[in-house]
Formats: structure tokens, sequence, C-alpha cells
């Protein structure tokens, strides 16, 4: 059975279904409210850290579908009674032709294939990898070759949920470039993460995430 869902911010009900799809993928415990003047995202558990950084991977996606679409995303992170305290709030920004870069990420998300057999000398995933953290307010420091640890400028909720944002960005973009990122399988806590990092990295930054390069199997 099709569920029903609206049309929203200007996209016909079929549309809006296949966004949400995409904004689904590799996430759970989102759960999506659509109006037809904004599109809502809501964690189950509003007050674990858990839960905020999934809403920032399912908000990284929604928004990549909907440049897809020639939408520009327009986001309130926690926008309060407005959008009946949803985590995020995503409204019509304008329009604009999805850039080279948005089509390789949304690609990536579409693909999700795990072909990835060689291990990347740094040179080809230092920058890159930088710059996709970068455009999402956060920080990449790179811990020793293989590990890395997403970091924010701030802490606190709207910190989390840009981490996750940056997290998939991070992932999608090596993806483009035939590589795997992922998170690491024995997450530390932030405050075990800050503790480890302090002496090098004082108290500028916020470390949120740990992830790894590896090499990993087609899944397709």
């Amino acid at each position: 059975m099709t569920i029903a869902v609206p049309g929203s911010l200007g996209l016909a009900d079929e549309d809006v279904r296949g966004v949400l799809a995409l904004a689904r993928a590799s996430v759970s415990g989102v759960r999506f409210e659509v109006r037809p003047e904004q599109i809502e995202l809501h964690t189950a558990t509003p007050h674990s850290r858990e839960a905020r950084l999934a809403c920032g991977v399912a908000l990284l996606n929604v928004r990549l579908a909907l440049q897809g679409h020639g939408i520009r995303p327009l986001v309130t992170l926690l926008p309060g009674p407005s959008a009946n305290d949803a985590a995020a709030a995503i409204r019509l920004g304008g329009y604009q032709e999805p850039s080279p870069d948005v089509l390789a990420l949304l690609h990536a998300l579409r693909t999700n294939r795990r072909t990835w057999t060689t291990f990347p000398e740094p040179a080809a995933w230092r920058g890159l990898l930088s710059r996709a953290a970068e455009v999402e307010r956060a920080w990449l420091h790179v811990k020793n070759g293989a590990e890395l640890v997403l970091c924010t400028f701030t802490q606190g909720a709207c910190a989390e949920i840009r981490a996750g944002q940056a997290m998939q960005r991070v992932i999608l973009t090596a993806g483009t470039v035939g590589f795997c990122v992922s998170p690491a399988h024995d997450p530390v806590s932030p405050a075990a993460l800050r503790a480890d990092l302090r002496p090098l990295l004082g108290n500028t930054v916020v470390p949120q995430v740990v992830l790894r390069l590896g090499t990993a199997t087609d899944t397709d």
C-alpha cells in the first residue's frame, strides 16, 4: 500500500515521496512531517545524541534530494513551536540548478555501492574530505593514517545535528571518488575523545564522531 504524502515546497506528492525515500537511506529513527510550506524532521528520542546525529544524516540526504529537484533548501535547526518542536525544518529558499558536486553526491547516495578494494593514499582524500566537512561548518582532524575525527566548533544539540550532516557529506564525498569512509564500529564518547585530543586541539573544537577509512566489497 502506498502511503499518502502531500505535496510540499512546490513539489508534487510523488516527488516528495521520492525525496523522503532518499532521505531515509542509511538512517533510521527519524520521522518526517510533510506540510505544504515545510518538511519537518523529528527524532523518536529528542534528548539522545545518537538520534541527533542520525537526524543530521537524514537532513543532509533530504537537502541533496531537494537540490536534485532544483530546490534550494532553507534549513532551521531546532525551530521550536513553529515546527512542532522538530529537530529541523526545511522551507523553500528559492530555485537553483543542481551543481555537478550535488549530482555526484546524489549518485553516491542512490547507488550506495561498496566496490572499494584498495586503500587510498593520503593525497587522494585529505583535502577533499576536509572541504566536505567544512561545507557543513565542521572540521576534520586526521588522528592517524586510517582514523579521522569529525569536530564541530560548538557543542550542544545543534552542533550534533550539524555533525551528522558533515559525517554524511564526508561519507558520500568519499564514495564519489571510489573509496570508503564509515563510522567507527566501536564509538568513543565525546568526553573521552575530548580528553584524548585536548593536547593536540586544545579547547577550540569539539570532537563528535570517529570515522575510519577502509576497503569494502560490493554489496549489490
